[in-house]
């Protein structure tokens, strides 16, 4: 599968739809939990936070020694990082299916961007839905093939980096010393990710509900038993 150019004329394989479902519950899940658990504290503090475990390092200010994690773990923690384990195992089985030849499972549809024919496909794309979108009126669904697959692409995308991320902070946070300057970087890279998925979500999530509304029955495109 050289070229992006008939993906409207494909539909989504079954394991891609079944994929699709559990992914997109995990992130959910995996979001929500990450706002709400409390933050791994400097010793001798009692103050937690609903936003993120991942906090300035003001909260560490007056403490001379560094120890660096794993972090203490909290319930709400251990389900995110068991969440996050979960998430990780689907990354690679979307990247093994993404080597298949499975209706909308290659790479190259969750990346459209990397090449000729999938960049002209998506800008075509967009400038036939600008208009709609202006007035919350999208196109129907086989003229927007490339980018709603292209958004597949940057979650799977961002998963990935949170993933990375996080991982680095769970062996590299402190709770008795201010954080190192690669600490907080990534740190921050990590709650970029996160802001961006959130809202990469909504975007996706209000598409969805704009399509129902208008008819196009776009569920049906995605459910694993359709």
């Amino acid at each position: 599968m050289g070229e992006v150019t008939a993906i409207e004329k494909q539909g989504y394989a079954k394991p891609i739809r079944i994929f699709h479902s559990i992914f997109a519950l995990c992130m959910i899940v995996q979001l929500a939990v990450g706002e709400l658990m409390d933050v791994p504290e400097v010793e001798d503090h009692h103050n937690t936070a609903s936003i993120s475990w991942v906090m300035p390092a003001f909260a560490h200010e007056g403490h001379h020694h560094a120890a660096a994690g794993p972090v203490e773990e909290s319930l709400g923690f251990q389900v995110h990082e068991y969440l996050g384990l979960l998430i990780a195992a689907l990354v690679v089985i979307r990247i093994l299916l993404a080597m298949t030849n499975l209706p909308g499972a290659n790479w190259r549809h969750l990346f459209p961007w990397f090449f000729a024919a999938g960049r002209k496909q998506l800008g075509d794309e967009i400038k036939l839905q600008m208009a709609g979108w202006k007035s919350l009126k999208l196109a129907a669904p086989e003229n927007g093939e490339a980018v709603a697959r292209s958004v597949h692409g940057l979650m799977i995308l961002s998963a990935i980096i949170m993933g990375v991320t996080g991982t680095f902070l769970y062996f590299g946070w402190s709770i008795t010393a201010p954080q190192t300057a690669t600490v907080e970087l990534i740190a921050s890279v990590h709650e970029t990710v996160v802001g961006g998925l959130e809202a990469l979500l909504g975007a996706h999530i209000l598409a969805v509900i704009l399509h129902q509304r208008q008819g196009h029955n776009i569920l049906t495109r995605i459910k694993p038993n359709a």
